[in-house]
């Protein structure tokens, strides 16, 4: 199955049965989890409820076949199927709240992440023998597992998939029903106890934190190679562009030369051949021309050395030429006002009579 379809799948159960079930339109699904089901093989499971907080008790449930991702079951469901009444009285609000606060983004990112992650956890869920990688995902998962659910919503998680909450080593062993509001509020334990929690939350903080952090990268590394790729989209086109140009330009010049090999040599093959080379010129200038490349020569004899290159000096006893243009050798070439190729000249430079007859 593709990253993240066990979700995509539930949702297309509830907008397809939710008219039939009597689901309330503020629906949301819980966190993917697994099970053994009497027939002897693996599915994953998971629950609808309501996001209204105060009302999130769960309404409806399905088991999919881990192995093809095939829906096994879809029905709708009563709290009263997950754990015992005297322990989850109807009276009892069922919360939507995390062990620590979440951004809404945070947390919509956090659970895309917890899907996509199981789908990789599928091939050895429940399994005791688990290499060094597997065993850092099934932590990964754990850590992610025990942000993201909400704390009412353990007794549903036990009651639904308890060797997969043990598998993940979350320790959910307290009572099964929720915790109820404290009626006055108190200051943590102090000691090693309250230290251990603060260590733990810490940790939690953490590796939050290194979790959006990663997640940052991978979006500005997907974005920096879609634009990479959109770049090399774009000069791929002009490439081919100038590419076919010059292949028509090196066949006509083979022609060309096929035919004058076979010819005696005279003045007016000659002068037939010069025309010929002069027209390969302007072919291979039409070319630049088409893709934004034009030639140009500076005004004036005045040096610019942004745009012209001094390849080779002339002497000069005339003062008033020093360092002046004396001789233009090749044109310049630019494209949008920036220069490709300078102008190649010599320049006059000064010497005195008397230095000029040392010479």
């Amino acid at each position: 199955m593709e990253p993240d379809s066990l979700s995509n799948i539930a949702q297309l159960l509830l907008r397809e049965y939710a008219p039939v079930l009597g689901i309330p339109g503020a629906a949301a699904l819980s966190l993917p989890t697994a099970r053994n089901t009497p027939q002897g093989y693996l599915a994953d499971a998971l629950f609808f409820f309501n996001e209204e907080s105060g009302q999130g008790r769960p309404f409806a449930w399905a088991l999919f076949r881990a192995s093809t991702g095939e829906l096994i079951s879809f029905s709708k469901c009563e709290y009263a199927d997950f754990v015992p009444t005297r322990d989850y009285p109807l009276d009892m609000p069922v919360s939507l709240r995390s062990t620590r606060f979440l951004p809404p983004s945070q947390a919509t990112e956090g659970r895309r992440e917890m899907f996509n992650l199981y789908e990789r956890l599928r091939s050895f869920l429940l399994s005791d023998s688990l290499s060094a990688e597997q065993l850092e995902m099934r932590g990964r998962y754990a850590t992610l597992f025990e942000a993201y659910a909400y704390v009412d919503h353990r007794p549903f998680y036990k009651a639904l998939a308890p060797e997969f909450i043990r598998w993940l080593g979350l320790g959910w062993d307290g009572p099964s029903s929720p915790e109820r509001p404290a009626e006055h509020s108190v200051n943590p334990p102090a000691g090693e106890d309250g230290l251990a929690g603060a260590v733990k939350e810490l940790r939690e903080l953490f590796l939050d934190k290194i979790q959006t952090d990663a997640y940052k990268q991978q979006l500005f590394d997907e974005m920096h190679d879609e634009l990479q790729q959109h770049k090399n989209n774009l000069l791929d086109a002009v490439t081919r562009s100038i590419e076919g140009d010059v292949i028509k330009a090196i066949e006509d010049i083979e022609k060309s030369m096929e035919i004058y090999r076979s010819r005696q040599f005279s003045q007016d093959n000659y002068r037939r051949l010069l025309t010929l080379f002069e027209g390969i010129k302007i072919d291979l200038a039409d070319i630049l021309y088409r893709n934004g490349v034009e030639p140009y020569s500076n005004d004036g004899n005045d040096v610019d050395i942004s745009r012209q290159k001094i390849i080779a000096t002339v002497p000069t006893e005339k003062k008033r030429l020093d360092k002046k243009v004396a001789i233009r050798h090749a044109q310049g070439w630019e494209k949008n006002g920036k220069v490709i190729r300078p102008e190649r000249i010599s320049v006059h430079l000064y010497q005195s009579p008397e230095n000029a007859m040392d010479k």
